[in-house]
């Protein structure tokens, strides 16, 4: 699909299994090169786009039933739809959340905290999801949930075996806050 001018999109720098920060090149775009997969048995049209990490599910369940038979006219008209004025902005939220996107966040921090301690995220743990929750929420509501924090720390302790000790977790934390506050306040 030939877009009407050239969009560049930047994929989030991430941490790689080395711990070396690594800035992935932008993506300039003149076109869109579309890929469509039409799954029947879980009535769903799938549009997987060249370069662009997260595929975007066209149609579903009943618009996927009303849809009927289908064109490839058809199917760009509903991309183009759902793409909507900010073609790049909509495409540009498709690539993953990193805390390296968000450095001096509450949750980047404590991230950074913890890991000094020996203690680093694991492929089936929550910590990455709350770390970015915490820094898309800010640190004013961090300071305000500072209990669900402890308790995702909490639980996230047991899972490894690890001990707990609230009052040292609730400095870490509290720390964490503190210094996002004054480097986002900069």
């Amino acid at each position: 699909m030939k877009l009407n001018k050239s969009i560049t999109l930047i994929p989030s720098p991430y941490t790689d299994k080395d711990d070396e920060l690594v800035v992935p090149s932008p993506i300039v775009l003149d076109f869109l090169d579309i890929s469509y997969y039409d799954n029947p048995n879980s009535q769903t049209i799938t549009v997987y786009i060249k370069g662009i990490p997260y595929p975007i599910i066209l149609l579903a369940d009943k618009e996927y039933a009303e849809a009927g038979d289908y064109n490839k006219s058809f199917l760009e008209q509903k991309l183009l739809e759902y793409l909507g004025e900010d073609i790049q902005a909509k495409l540009q939220s498709l690539f993953p959340k990193t805390l390296e996107q968000n450095p001096n966040g509450p949750g980047s921090i404590l991230t950074r905290m913890i890991s000094t301690l020996g203690i680093k995220s694991s492929s089936n743990c929550s910590c990455r999801k709350h770390a970015l929750e915490m820094n898309e929420k800010g640190p004013e509501w961090c300071e305000q949930n500072i209990d669900t924090i402890l308790g995702w720390l909490k639980e996230e302790s047991l899972k490894r075996g690890l001990p707990f000790i609230e009052s040292v977790a609730r400095l870490m934390v509290n720390a964490a806050i503190s210094k996002s506050k004054k480097l986002l306040n900069k």
